[in-house]
């Protein structure tokens, strides 16, 4: 699969579950779903080097609102929020090759023939606190910043805006990776977004979105969290 961070054609990409071994995999389901800021979700793990792995949904708002199309099976809504990973104990600082992906599951009884998913993106922005101590952060737009402590800042648009397309399962649950597998160094690593836009259509019958985040060590540990579901 290509990396979700740069734009795509259409795709598909299907969950129905799957039994992951030989690593560790948890997941949890927290927080109150549609908008309270600071952290909504989070779980966490410790790994064999007695690191603690943990990752956060925060400032998580999922706006449903009437689609532009009418049709009763057409959905829309906007997203905005972040997923942070973090990386706390002996060995967090020379942590390399980690990945933290963003996305949402959409869930929904029936789908018409040809029914999809159309995200569009902004840029989004995307930090990372690097072995030395200093935090690289990427956003939209280009600068460079250094703080009184010698900490620099750098700021890129490192995720370009993008139009992802996914097709829609006959019924159940679509996967959708707003973000794949992006590689950080170091301890922690944070993906924000906002003024997302995203679309359903073919969808029959009631339809839920539940955002997920979702941590990997270059050691193959996983933790997930997810976000509550919200009706579209």
């Amino acid at each position: 699969m290509p990396d979700s961070h740069k734009p795509r054609g259409r795709s598909t990409t299907f969950v129905r579950g799957a039994a992951l071994a030989g690593v560790v995999v948890t997941g949890m389901v927290l927080g109150n779903g549609v908008a309270v800021a600071g952290v909504d979700n989070a779980n966490s793990i410790v790994d064999a080097k007695g690191d603690t792995l943990e990752i956060i949904q925060g400032d998580t708002r999922v706006n449903s609102v009437p689609p532009l199309d009418s049709s009763p099976f057409s959905r829309e809504f906007f997203h905005n929020g972040y997923a942070e990973a973090r990386i706390t104990g002996p060995a967090a600082a020379d942590a390399v090759g980690s990945k933290l992906t963003f996305g949402y599951q959409v869930g929904y009884p029936i789908a018409i023939t040809g029914g999809s998913i159309q995200i569009n993106t902004p840029a989004l922005g995307f930090e990372a606190e690097h072995t030395d101590g200093a935090l690289i952060g990427l956003i939209p737009e280009p600068s460079l910043l250094l703080d009184t402590e010698n900490r620099v800042e750098l700021l890129a648009d490192i995720i370009p805006q993008q139009n992802l397309i996914v097709d829609l399962q006959p019924g159940g649950i679509t996967d959708v990776p707003l973000v794949k597998d992006k590689e950080f160094d170091g301890p922690t690593a944070k993906i924000r977004v906002g003024g997302v836009h995203g679309s359903v259509s073919g969808a029959v019958g009631p339809t839920t979105l539940r955002p997920y985040a979702r941590l990997e060590t270059a050691d193959g540990d996983i933790v997930m969290t997810y976000g509550a579901p919200v009706p579209l």
